[in-house]
C-alpha cells in the first residue's frame, strides 16, 4: 500500500489513555465541556480506546493519515492489508460531505470501499457515498452508539 509517506509527513498524534487525563492535568475541569476543540479531542480519544480494545488482539495496528493541504483522517486501522479509516467529527452541526474531504481523498486514492464518521448527534446518522474507481461508503455513526457498540464486543475476535 502507498499510503506510507502520506502518514509519515508532519506532526505525530498521540492518544492518551484516558480522554480525561488532558483535562485533569492541565486542571481544566469544566472547562473541558466547554471548549468544543478539546471536547473532540476527547472524544477521538475515548472512541480510540474503545477501538483498540475491541481490535487489539487481531494484530491490527493504528495511525492516521495526513495528505496534502493539511487534510486528514484521525484514524487509520490496518489488518490483513486492509485499511479501515475512521474520522471524528464531535460538533452540534450534521457532518455534511464537504466536511469529509481527507476521508474522501483517502478513499479515493487507496480504493477503501468503506470508512466511517464519529459524530456527536445523535440524529447525525447515515451513510454518505462518493464515486470514484471504487464507491467509498462512509457510515456516518453517533459517538455514544459507536462507542457502546465496540464495548459490548471488547475481548472477542
Amino acid at each position: 500500500m502507498s499510503y506510507g509517506k502520506e502518514i509519515l509527513r508532519g506532526k505525530f498524534k498521540v492518544y492518551l489513555a484516558d480522554p480525561a487525563i488532558a483535562g485533569s492535568v492541565l486542571l481544566k475541569g469544566r472547562g473541558l465541556l466547554e471548549d468544543e476543540s478539546r471536547l473532540g479531542a476527547a472524544a477521538e480519544t475515548a472512541f480510540f480506546k474503545h477501538v483498540f480494545a475491541r481490535y487489539y488482539q487481531t494484530g491490527v495496528s493504528f495511525s492516521y493519515w495526513r495528505g496534502r493541504k493539511n487534510l486528514e483522517v484521525d484514524i487509520l486501522a490496518e489488518s490483513n492489508l486492509r485499511l479501515i479509516p475512521f474520522e471524528v467529527k464531535y460538533s452540534r452541526s450534521p457532518v455534511l460531505e464537504s466536511d469529509l474531504k481527507g476521508l474522501r481523498i483517502l478513499c479515493e486514492e487507496e480504493e477503501i470501499p468503506r470508512g466511517y464518521v464519529i459524530t456527536r448527534e445523535i440524529s447525525d446518522f447515515g451513510v454518505v457515498t462518493f464515486p470514484g474507481k471504487v464507491e467509498a461508503a462512509i457510515l456516518k455513526i453517533p459517538a455514544p452508539l459507536a462507542c457502546y457498540w465496540l464495548s459490548r464486543s471488547e475481548g472477542r475476535s
